[in-house]
C-alpha cells in the first residue's frame, strides 16, 4: 500500500521558473491522501531555496518535505566524515555544507573534492580539483545528469559535464555518486518516514534518473513522458502529462 509520494521538480513540477500545467492540481488532489515529499538533483539550491521557489508557484510545502542532491551530499560526507572539501559547485552548494558544519576550503588546503552543478566551471577549479585527488583525496559527485529542463523545451548542460571534466582529468569516476540512479537520497526519505521500498511512489520524467533509482530501490515510480517510444514496463507506469497523472490518481483512489 503506498504511503508516500516522492516527486522530482525539475521537468515535472516545473521548468525553469515556470510551473508545468496541471502540476499544481495533482498536488491539491494529492495532499490530503498521502505523504508528499520533493526531491531533485540539481544541487544548485539549499533546501530553502527549493522549498521558497515551490511555495512561490502554488505548491505549499515547508523544507522538511524537500530534499536536493546538495542537503544529501552534505548528510553523506558527515556520515563517511569526509571534511575538509574543495567544492566545484555553486553558492547553495557550499552553503548547505557549511549549514551542517562542515569545513569548505578554497584551493590547495582542502583535501577531498565535492562535485556538483558549477555555472562558472573553469580551468583553475579542474586544476585544484585533479590536484586533491592526485594527494589521495576522496571524490565525491552530487550527479552525473548531462543536461536538464528549462523553459522553452530547452536542455541545458548539468551536472554531468562538470563531473565529466574530473573524469578526464584523473582518469576515473568519483568514489560515490550522492544523487539519483543511486539510491540514497530515496532512502533517506524511507529512512525519515519509517517506510518499507513497497510503500513508497516515485513520480518522474525521467527514465535514466527517476524510474532507475526506483528500480534500484524497489519501488514503484511513475513516468511523465509524452515520448510515444516509451517501452511497456510492469515495473513503471507512463502518463502523458499531468492530467493523465490526475487521472491515475483518481482511478487509483477508486479502487
Amino acid at each position: 500500500m503506498i504511503k508516500l509520494i516522492a516527486f522530482d521538480l525539475d521537468g515535472t513540477l516545473y521548468l525553469g521558473d515556470e510551473i508545468i500545467h496541471g502540476a499544481k492540481d495533482t498536488i491539491e488532489y494529492l495532499k490530503d491522501k498521502y505523504s508528499l515529499v520533493y526531491f531533485t538533483n540539481n544541487s544548485s539550491k539549499t533546501k530553502l531555496e527549493v522549498t521558497e521557489k515551490l511555495n512561490r508557484l502554488g505548491i505549499e510545502c515547508d523544507s522538511d518535505h524537500v530534499y536536493t542532491s546538495s542537503s544529501s551530499a552534505a548528510a553523506y560526507l558527515i556520515e563517511n566524515k569526509i571534511d575538509n572539501i574543495y567544492v566545484i559547485g555553486a553558492k547553495g552548494l557550499s552553503m548547505a555544507l557549511e549549514q551542517a558544519g562542515l569545513r569548505v576550503v578554497d584551493g590547495a588546503g582542502a583535501e577531498n573534492l565535492l562535485v556538483g552543478m558549477d555555472f562558472d566551471i573553469s580551468y583553475e577549479k579542474i586544476a585544484h580539483g585533479l590536484a586533491i585527488l592526485k594527494n589521495g583525496g576522496k571524490f565525491v559527485a552530487c550527479n552525473e545528469d548531462g543536461s536538464f529542463p528549462v523553459e522553452g523545451e530547452q536542455d541545458m548542460p548539468g551536472c554531468g559535464a562538470m563531473v565529466g571534466a574530473i573524469k578526464g582529468s584523473i582518469g576515473r569516476g568519483p568514489d560515490y555518486i550522492v544523487g539519483k540512479p543511486n539510491t540514497y537520497i530515496i532512502a533517506s526519505i524511507a529512512k525519515k518516514h519509517n517506510l518499507k521500498s513497497d510503500e513508497l511512489l516515485i513520480v518522474g520524467d525521467s527514465f535514466e534518473s527517476d524510474i532507475q533509482m526506483a528500480k534500484n530501490f524497489c519501488c514503484k515510480s511513475i513516468l511523465l513522458s509524452a515520448r510515444s517510444e516509451v517501452s511497456p514496463d510492469p515495473d513503471f507506469d507512463v502518463v502523458a502529462d499531468h492530467g493523465a497523472l490526475l487521472q491515475y490518481f483518481q482511478q487509483l483512489g477508486n479502487h
